[in-house]
């Protein structure tokens, strides 16, 4: 039998993350593991070997989030683009997985790497925006987005978003 490559491997480890994202969105964190298994099309073991814990996979999961918003400060587009396209992410965020506040607000690791993203946004002024903006002011705005958000299953969520995202940005205009 032929053993599987890294290239699989770390496209096994991708899968569980992107099918953990979604059962837990839709079915919250309490879900069998089993059941992220099947939408990953993976067997335990490998579910195991890739994550420890069901912490583990959370933190795993947001850290990739964290990454994407890495990303989106870390492309060079025009500082309200910025801030559009990193406020549009997190709620995209908040809207699957709704932990993003939380571990803000309790995991220092995650925290540093948040208000660092906003620092670095807020750096210079952003066209369109009001200009006392401020990490405080965006902070809380994010801490808004996520209150909307709160208790609501996965679909009002979904539905919500556009609406929460124009509030948003009302409020940072």
């Amino acid at each position: 039998m032929k053993k599987p490559s890294r290239k699989d491997a770390q496209a096994r480890r991708q899968a569980i993350l992107e099918a953990a994202e979604m059962v837990f969105a839709e079915k919250g964190l309490e879900v069998p593991l089993n059941e992220i298994c099947v939408a990953a099309n993976v067997g335990r073991a490998t579910l195991y070997r890739n994550f420890e814990s069901r912490i583990e996979l959370v933190h795993a999961i947001m850290s990739n989030n964290l990454d994407k918003l890495d990303d989106i400060v870390e492309r060079g587009m025009s500082p309200s683009d910025t801030l559009v396209s990193y406020l549009t992410e997190v709620l995209a965020q908040l809207v699957r997985t709704g932990g993003l506040v939380y571990l803000i607000n309790n995991d220092h690791r995650f925290s540093d790497r948040y208000f660092g993203h906003l620092s670095v946004m807020l750096e210079r002024h952003i066209d369109g925006f009001r200009t006392d903006i401020d990490v405080r002011m965006v902070a809380t705005v994010v801490n808004m987005m996520a209150g909307a958000l709160a208790g609501s299953p996965f679909a009002d969520r979904q539905q919500a978003e556009p609406l929460v995202l124009d509030l948003a940005l009302r409020a940072l205009r």
